[in-house]
């Protein structure tokens, strides 16, 4: 009897460690982590589509790197915390959509060629679509008419460290050379460029690093605007309707925050969202970047504490702007937030 227990044991045990060995699911990787962005099918949304031929000739390494180091300062986060086997997953479910993996393999050596020269070639042939710093800024996304609709997508900011901690010397140089399939970027020949003056160009975006720390530094400005009213809540909520009203915004009906996520009986009633929106803003900013329609921030929220303090809980605008890498967009967002300072230190005066 104790020999079939043993034997149960072990065969328990092996059925353990082959759940924990078994290889992780791309598929189910990529819906948790990157749908969101991307779209369950990859055709794209706030991230760059995935599954058309603007990537097909994104090498492994690189999409490997892109989702492990992300890109800093902009939508795409670093994800860190997944092994190497879980993103080699992503990154196989990704390719499933490819109709070519070629060319799979780049060279990691570094490109030879003369920087200062090449700087002088990138803002003649490419500064027009990546910006003479390799910034990529410019008037709107190219997904309404904000920016020329040749631009199905922004031309990529060479000088994000993401960027050129994912893409290889190599990568970037055959790029320069034949162009980029369902997109805007001209081929070598096309350009009328030597073999040397794209070594040249790469040069110069390589040196783009130079500029950046090697580390990542945590921005100084906080997702989330806190300020503190020396008013109760119901005088706290008052004025801030009287403010937005004075403002020409429109106002919508009250919803409490724990609404739909607890019984009626249970909702605290010190914790309120006050939806409000200025239309002319809101279409001069849905019409150069669609996209924020899912991270509007038409809302302030008043809540109080256990102590009895209020406190007004805003989205930073200028914050969550940059992320889109929009010049256009920014300008906008600069508005909208004087808008809603005015109206939270008016309401708490």
């Amino acid at each position: 009897m104790l020999r079939y227990k043993v034997i149960a044991l072990a065969l328990a045990a092996a059925g353990v460690s082959s759940q924990i060995q078994a290889a992780p699911n791309g598929e189910q990787l990529y819906t948790r982590h990157c749908a969101v962005c991307h779209n369950d099918e990859g055709i794209g949304g706030i991230g760059l589509p995935l599954n058309g031929d603007k990537i097909e000739h994104f090498p492994r390494d690189y999409l490997f790197k892109t989702i492990r180091h992300g890109r800093i300062g902009r939508v795409m986060p670093a994800f860190e915390e997944l092994s190497d086997a879980q993103v080699n997953a992503i990154v196989e479910y990704i390719l499933s959509w490819k109709k070519s993996r070629l060319p799979a393999e780049f060279s990691a050596q570094p490109v030879s060629g003369d920087r200062t020269r090449g700087k002088n070639l990138f803002i003649q042939h490419c500064s027009e679509c990546h910006g003479e710093d390799g910034r990529s800024e410019g008037l709107g996304t190219g997904v309404t008419m904000s920016r020329e609709r040749r631009f199905n997508v922004v031309p990529p900011a060479l000088n994000n460290p993401g960027f050129l901690a994912s893409a290889s010397d190599s990568w970037i140089q055959y790029t320069i050379q034949h162009g980029r399939p369902g997109t805007e970027m001209p081929s070598q020949s096309k350009l009328e460029l030597s073999d040397q003056d794209v070594n040249d160009i790469v040069s110069h975006i390589r040196g783009y690093e130079s500029h950046h720390p090697t580390t990542e530094q945590p921005s100084a400005d906080p997702p989330t605007l806190v300020f503190e009213s020396p008013y109760d809540f119901t005088t706290t909520v008052s004025n801030i309707k009287q403010s937005l009203q004075g403002m020409n915004f429109r106002y919508f009906p009250d919803r409490y925050l724990e609404m739909g996520l607890a019984d009626d009986s249970l909702i605290n009633k010190k914790q309120l969202s006050l939806r409000f929106c200025n239309f002319n803003q809101l279409y001069r900013i849905l019409n150069i970047e669609p996209r924020l329609g899912v991270v509007l921030p038409c809302r302030l929220t008043v809540v109080e504490d256990a102590e009895g303090q209020v406190r007004i809980y805003a989205m930073n605008m200028q914050l969550v702007s940059r992320l889109f890498n929009n010049t256009q967009l920014s300008e906008a967002a600069e508005l909208m937030h004087a808008n809603i300072i005015e109206v939270i230190e008016e309401a708490t005066l």
